[in-house]
């Protein structure tokens, strides 16, 4: 079952290689073909788990606010066990909710190591020659020299339109509905230097 899915996949995955004549322009569009479909998994991945977790993170995150504005309250009020135990549990979310979004940000690039073993088994002993031997690398490179740079690139164009398309869209509002909830973090100088407020008319 295994081996008969690897076959599928890998003669769907090759099928792009060969859409063009020259054997250059074919390689390039299927690396970025590949690109393209680890994007894409790792984003609705991403996604996927943003929305079986989003009330978690939305707790966390108002936690977080609701303790950097307690300490810097008792900051004011120069009530200094108070903020330093305010702190140190502000401390405590901010860690848990940011390892919460690294792992949220690493959910979208399990799709990598897959396509580089495929890479691996079809290009391993294909090398491009460079115009100048470069120290670090020398006078040539294999696979991961243009997939990389491509899967970059794809990821910062997929960046630009993932907002129109209805899956994410869906999740950009879901944010911004959980943004408006809950009270607002307050800043230094919203707490020491406030903005004056302006003179009532007599």
């Amino acid at each position: 079952m295994g081996e008969t899915l690897y076959t599928q996949l890998d003669a769907f995955l090759i099928y792009f290689f060969r859409l063009a004549d020259n054997p250059m322009l074919g390689y390039l569009s299927g690396i970025a073909v590949l690109a393209l479909g680890c994007v894409i998994l790792g984003e609705l991945s991403m996604g996927v788990a943003y929305r079986w977790n989003h009330v978690f993170l939305a707790r966390d995150s108002r936690s977080l606010v609701r303790l950097q504005n307690g300490s810097l309250r008792a900051l004011q009020a120069r009530d200094k066990e108070g903020y330093q135990a305010l702190n140190r549990e502000a401390n405590d979310a901010f860690g848990k909710l940011f390892f919460t979004q690294v792992a949220l940000a690493a959910a979208s690039l399990w799709p990598l190591p897959f396509a580089m073993h495929w890479l691996q088994a079809r290009f391993g002993e294909v090398v491009f020659a460079l115009p100048i031997t470069l120290p670090p690398v020398g006078d040539s490179v294999g696979y991961a020299f243009t997939f990389i740079p491509m899967y970059i690139l794809v990821r910062i164009l997929f960046g630009h339109v993932k907002g129109r398309l209805p899956f994410f869209r869906g999740i950009r509002a879901l944010q911004a509905r959980e943004q408006q909830t809950g009270e607002k973090m307050l800043s230094f100088t919203d707490v020491f230097h406030p903005p004056a407020q302006p003179k009532a008319k007599s």
